[in-house]
């Protein structure tokens, strides 16, 4: 029992990528929650297996993911033939590349309509002009121009699946530059280009933190061991997806609309 407690409190100091608003964290599957002495910032309420041989950050069964197929990268250093397109938003005439990756066509950028609610890193518009919004949930649920929609997890994780699987998927997905973390930058296979954002935490006085060093986006799927949090996925320096974390609804992160 000791080494079980041991290894969550290793986890829960290295996961930067999930929200923390509670001294307690729960183990994927069970609905006791375990007592942790890490300062709110660093414990994780992200779900987590009860066995200790099992990663930090484990999702629930994907059995299903082996249906999809792997999509060869579409660009490397020296040629692109990935398939882009432009989606043009009606509502204020900014235009976003978008790229087509299997069967899915995502947005190759962040969203940066400016909603009532939505923040630029330090409210500068600099950031925004790079990086897109930051957009609570519930504005992200419905901010998304018409005809996209923000993606649920099982979309995102089809996106990964795409590109080789939960372990390896993250640093072809990333952009080659802008990460503060050399590690960090990614080959950009597939023309997806994740840039390092940051956040904005509403808890305790927080704010603004981890640009250049994070992305982190919503998605439009409830966590299972809370109704005040919704899973997100993250982007760092570890080739391996952060999918199974959860965020207060309160925070501002980025979005990234897929076609309907």
């Amino acid at each position: 029992m000791r080494a079980l407690f041991r290894l969550l409190f290793l986890c829960a100091f290295l996961i930067a990528c999930s929200d923390d608003d509670s001294d307690n964290f729960l183990v994927r599957g069970d609905t006791a929650s375990y007592s942790s002495e890490e300062d709110d910032e660093l414990s994780s309420s992200s779900s987590r297996s009860s066995s200790s041989s099992e990663q930090c950050s484990s999702s629930s069964s994907d059995a299903w993911l082996d249906t999809i197929p792997y999509v060869s990268p579409c660009r490397d250093e020296e040629d692109d033939n990935c398939k882009y397109g432009i989606l043009a938003d009606e509502r204020d005439g900014q235009s976003y590349r978008t790229v087509d990756i299997g069967e899915q066509t995502w947005m190759a950028e962040n969203l940066n309509y400016a909603s009532e609610s939505s923040k630029c890193y330090n409210d500068s518009l600099e950031y925004c002009d790079l990086y897109g919004r930051l957009y609570s949930w519930a504005d992200a649920m419905e901010v998304c121009p018409s005809g996209w929609h923000l993606p649920s997890l099982d979309e995102w994780k089809i996106l990964y699946t795409y590109a080789g699987g939960i372990y390896t998927s993250a640093s072809k997905l990333r952009a080659t530059s802008g990460w503060m973390n050399p590690d960090a930058e990614g080959t950009d296979d597939y023309g997806f280009s994740v840039l390092p954002a940051g956040a904005f935490r509403d808890l305790h006085g927080s704010g603004f933190r981890d640009l250049y060093e994070s992305a982190i986006f919503w998605t439009s799927t409830d966590y299972a061991y809370s109704e005040l949090d919704v899973y997100d996925i993250c982007f760092d320096k570890r080739d391996k997806m952060v999918d199974g974390h959860s965020q207060k609804t309160r925070n501002l992160l980025s979005v990234r609309c897929l076609k309907n």
